[in-house]
């Protein structure tokens, strides 16, 4: 019995005290931010998401409908127009590719002759309004 802890006192003087404690704290990894810049350790954007995806003055993220230029000689002309339509992406979707890009392509984007005009008001939000109610 005096062998054994002799041996477990010398051991634990070689041993720092940080591995003796039994609880670790629990860490959860997220994969959120998916490009980071070698040279400074910035964020970078993710240049899929600039192509694909369009951001609006209210934070919403919108794309054109999947395969709009796929098959046509396949498609009726109703599914054809309907394809022509744009689709917000969701509140977690948004928050997503928010994350993937830096702050210069948040920002609004003003252009002449804008094809997302349409989509930039919302009149049912105070903010975001253009009509007085």
């Amino acid at each position: 019995m005096n062998s054994n802890t002799s041996i477990l006192s010398s051991v634990s003087s070689l041993v720092p005290s940080l591995f003796l404690k039994k609880s670790f704290p629990c860490l959860q990894h997220t994969r959120s931010v998916t490009k980071w810049s070698l040279n400074k350790g910035k964020r970078k954007t993710v240049r899929a998401v600039v192509s694909r995806f369009y951001r609006l003055g209210w934070g919403a993220w919108i794309r054109p409908m999947v395969g709009r230029s796929k098959r046509h000689w396949r498609k009726t002309a109703k599914r054809k127009i309907r394809s022509e339509k744009h689709v917000f992406c969701n509140s977690t979707q948004s928050t997503l590719l928010d994350k993937m890009v830096t702050k210069y392509w948040r920002k609004r984007r003003f252009y002449v002759d804008d094809v997302y005009e349409p989509y930039q008001q919302r009149e049912e939000y105070s903010s975001s309004a253009v009509k007085p109610r």
